[in-house]
Parts: C-alpha cells; sequence; structure tokens
C-alpha cells in the first residue's frame, strides 16, 4: 500500500484528538509556545468549534484530549485578543473547519525586540520567510545568500526555538531581538562566514 505524498509547500494535517466544550470537535493539528496557543485546526459541528472559539477568545482553558487515554490532555490557552479566527464550512456534509492563528504569526512588529512565529512546511519556504522577517528587522543590509546562515547561527544562539506541536505540523519561534541578529550579521562579516555579493 503507497502512502498519498503531501504536496511540498502544504501544512500537514493529522488527527491529535478531541475538544468538547459544546459537543465534539475534533483536532487535526495544534502547537504552544509554553502556555500559549500559536496555532489549532479543529473541525466538527458548527456549534462545537464556534464553543471552542469562544472560549479561547475569553481567555478560558480548553482541554485536548488525545485518543490514547493514557496520554495527558493538552491545556489550551490564550490571552485574550490574540488569535486569528478563520472558519468556514465544508458543504455537503455540514462541518466546519476553524484555524485559529496567533496574531504575531500574521503580524510580526519590527520593534527592538518582540516574537514571530514561522510554519516549517519546507525547508526552501522557512528559511526565505525567516529571511524576510530578519531583513525587516535590521538596520543593515540582509542578501539572500546569508539566510541559511542566519538560519545555522539563529538555531545555536536560541534565537530560533520549535514549539511544542501536535498532529504533523512543525512551528517555529522566532525572536526578532534587533540587536542580537544584528551582531550575529557583524560577526559573520568579520570572520568571513558571510560575504558581499559580487
Amino acid at each position: 500500500m503507497s502512502q498519498k505524498s503531501v504536496p511540498k509547500n502544504q501544512i500537514v494535517q493529522s488527527y491529535v484528538g478531541q475538544i468538547t466544550v459544546v459537543g465534539e470537535c475534533f483536532c487535526y493539528g495544534c502547537a504552544v509556545d509554553g502556555q500559549q496557543l500559536v496555532y489549532l485546526d479543529v473541525a466538527g459541528p458548527a456549534t462545537s468549534v464556534e464553543a471552542v472559539w469562544a472560549k479561547l477568545a475569553q481567555a478560558k482553558e480548553c482541554y485536548l484530549l488525545p485518543p490514547d487515554h493514557a496520554a495527558p490532555k493538552i491545556t489550551l490557552r490564550t490571552a485574550e485578543g490574540l488569535l486569528k479566527r478563520i472558519q468556514r464550512k465544508i458543504e455537503g456534509i455540514g462541518i466546519h473547519h476553524l484555524l485559529l492563528l496567533h496574531q504575531d504569526l500574521l503580524t510580526p512588529t519590527y520593534a527592538e525586540l518582540s516574537t514571530t512565529y514561522l510554519f516549517l512546511a519546507d525547508k526552501t519556504q522557512a528559511t526565505a520567510k525567516l529571511g524576510s522577517h530578519i531583513q525587516q528587522l535590521v538596520d543593515i543590509a540582509v542578501f539572500p545568500a546569508w539566510y541559511a546562515y542566519l538560519v545555522q547561527q539563529g538555531r545555536l544562539e536560541g534565537l530560533i526555538a520549535p514549539l511544542t506541536s501536535y498532529g504533523g505540523v512543525n512551528l517555529w519561534k522566532l525572536s526578532l531581538d534587533k540587536t542580537c541578529w544584528q551582531r550575529l550579521i557583524c560577526r559573520g562579516v568579520s570572520q568571513r562566514s558571510l560575504t558581499l555579493p559580487n
């Protein structure tokens, strides 16, 4: 039996468990940054998915129950106003699909010190996105040829770190620390790990 291949740049969905607030809905992906929900993918009857959204929007906890009853429940929580809701009805079957995404994932703030998140659906895409974030953050030139170095050094310096993810989705936290990224780039240039393009 052959496995269905997932197209490049597609976020993988895999059953994680159930959330019960008003009726049941099913979770197909989730990522948390410590105690903060960053990404949630659920489907179910409209009342069920809307109840999950309403509870989280009020900064109340929800619990994700994995199919393995011996596994601990996953606590989902967020501060009020931090999640963007995307919901659509799947025609013909009466199911609603809900995605919740952290605002910092969608609209990063390029200040002295902030945070954003990256989907790692494809290494090339994630590397390019990280480079784009760094270009917008720092006050010095950043060239596409440097992106792979920035990923490597960012991970070593703790500026890029994986989130706790469930269901096949892979998200990373990116610290937008302007001073650290500028220092990292300057060090790379001075040590000749980074060279200026011709």
